[in-house]
């Protein structure tokens, strides 16, 4: 059964106060055919919030999203270079939770990341996507990026499913909007990692099976500290419940979905 979303073009959902006006575009219609779609968080869905910060519902689900951190309020929607990226007002620690149990085993993230030219060339990490446990220990460092200067992988973007040790690093993309991909087959525990294209990958095999508890939830940002996304965005994310490049079908589906991005965020 292929997957959904449970909006409709230019309609405002009547599911509470905050409720976002919610637009589908083509990649929202490809990523909706795909069986595994687990999660979708949009920047351009998302509204302030009467106290600060930003409200809105996974536009797969209709669960609500949860502000986290001690700057949550300061969790803003900009636009930047044409499109609407999730970022913080000033760096801080905050994220926006999906749902509990949006973290999984095996999956694929497909992540629309606008890469600020400070954080490019800074000596910290970027924490774009993170991965929590019910008691919101951090347990993983689902998309993570590095500036130039720093004095662990410099200028590498990827994934690990522990916080330390072994990772999946693909080179940075250079400043500005990129599509970044994740995906990980806890079966032959393979993470790989590919920028602005889908046939070519950065793989690494992970040290261990990853099982993350029940209730294990994925989070925009980083709301421990200051190490979240700084001062860099984040468009669009996509989350399957699986793997799509474990078979010839999730790999053409991942393929049109990357192109259908990369043309609405024009990225040659």
């Amino acid at each position: 059964m292929a997957g959904q979303m449970i909006v409709l073009p230019g309609v405002t959902a009547a599911a509470g106060a905050g409720a976002p006006r919610v637009n589908m575009n083509t990649p929202d219609t490809i990523a909706a055919k795909i069986s595994t779609l687990k999660h979708s968080v949009a920047a351009r869905s998302l509204t302030a919030g009467a106290g600060g910060g930003v409200v809105g519902r996974c536009r797969v689900t209709g669960a609500a999203l949860t502000p986290k951190g001690s700057q949550a309020v300061n969790l803003v929607v900009s636009e930047i270079a044409g499109r609407l990226g999730l970022g913080i007002n000033g760096s801080g620690s905050a994220g926006l939770a999906l749902p509990a149990g949006s973290l999984s085993s095996s999956f694929t993230l497909v992540a629309a990341v606008n890469l600020n030219a400070t954080d490019a060339a800074g000596t910290y990490p970027i924490n774009f996507v993170s991965g929590f446990d019910p008691s919101d220990t951090y347990i993983s460092a689902l998309l993570r990026a590095y500036g130039s200067a720093a004095s662990v992988y410099p200028s590498k973007i990827g994934s690990n499913t522990g916080t330390t040790g072994t990772w999946s690093f693909a080179n940075s993309p250079a400043a500005g909007w990129a599509i970044v991909v994740v995906d990980y087959n806890n079966a032959t525990r393979t993470m790989s990692v590919s920028v602005n294209q889908a046939s070519t990958f950065t793989v690494a095999t992970m040290p261990a099976s990853y099982a993350p508890a029940s209730g294990s939830y994925i989070e925009v940002g980083y709301h421990i500290d200051a190490s979240s996304i700084r001062n860099s965005k984040l468009g669009d994310l996509y989350t399957f419940s699986d793997s799509l490049l474990k078979t010839d079908l999730g790999k053409s589906q991942l393929a049109e979905l990357m192109a259908a991005l990369k043309t609405y965020y024009s990225i040659a």
